[in-house]
C-alpha cells in the first residue's frame, strides 16, 4: 500500500482537538481564502509530538482533506495490482476524532492504455472536493467529475469532457450558484 504523498496534510488536520467540528469545505477553506477561525493550533509537531492520529492513505494524490461534519474527505488514485498503468479514482472517508476509515467509493476507474500521461510534477488525484449541501463534487480533471452523497454513493457523474492536459489534473472546483466551475488546462482546448 502506498502512502498517500499529503499524509502530512492529513495528520496537520488532526493534530489537536481545536480543530475538531470545524468546516473546511473546499480548497483553501469555508471561504477559498486559507483562514481559519481556529486558535490554540500547534506550532511544533513530529511523528508522535501533537498528533492525535495516522493512517496510511491508499494510493496516491495530492488533492487537499476537506472536512464535514465530523468527516474528513480526501480524492485518491490506486493503481491497479495486476495492471499498475491502470487506476482507481477514489474518495475516501475518514472519522475526524478518531481517523478510523467510514468509506472508500471508486468514482471512476482510469486505463492507462487510453490514458494522457500524467505531469511529473502531479497526481491522477490532484483537484480538492468540494462539499455542499450533503454532497461532495470531485473533480479527476479530463478522466471526469462527479457528486457524491455524503454515504458515498455516487448522484452523477460526468466523463464526456474529454481533452488532453497539458500539466495533469489539478484545478479544483468551485461552486457559483448552481453552476459547478472548474479548469480544463488543455492543449488545445
Amino acid at each position: 500500500m502506498l502512502r498517500h504523498p499529503l499524509l502530512a496534510c492529513l495528520v496537520l488536520l488532526v493534530c489537536g482537538t481545536s480543530l475538531f467540528a470545524t468546516e473546511w469545505t473546499r480548497f483553501r477553506g469555508p471561504d477559498g481564502d486559507g483562514h481559519a477561525d481556529a486558535s490554540g493550533l500547534p506550532t511544533e509537531w513530529s511523528v508522535s509530538q501533537n498528533v492525535t492520529w495516522r493512517r496510511p492513505i491508499p494510493g496516491q494524490g495530492w488533492s487537499s482533506p476537506v472536512v464535514s461534519k465530523g468527516t474528513i474527505y480526501l480524492t485518491a488514485a490506486v493503481p491497479n495490482e495486476t495492471a499498475p498503468n491502470n487506476y482507481s479514482l477514489r474518495l475516501l472517508a475518514f472519522n475526524e476524532k478518531t481517523g478510523e476509515p467510514i468509506w472508500d467509493a471508486e468514482v471512476f476507474q482510469q486505463h492507462g492504455d487510453d490514458a494522457p500521461k500524467i505531469h511529473k510534477k502531479n497526481s491522477h488525484a490532484s483537484p480538492t472536493p468540494l462539499i455542499r449541501d450533503d454532497r461532495i463534487y470531485v473533480h479527476f480533471g479530463h478522466q471526469g467529475t462527479a457528486c457524491l452523497d455524503v454515504d458515498g454513493n455516487v448522484v452523477w457523474r460526468n466523463d464526456a469532457l474529454a481533452y488532453k492536459p497539458v500539466h495533469g489534473n489539478g484545478g479544483s472546483p468551485i461552486l457559483v450558484d448552481d453552476a459547478l466551475i472548474f479548469s480544463c488546462d488543455g492543449g488545445s482546448d
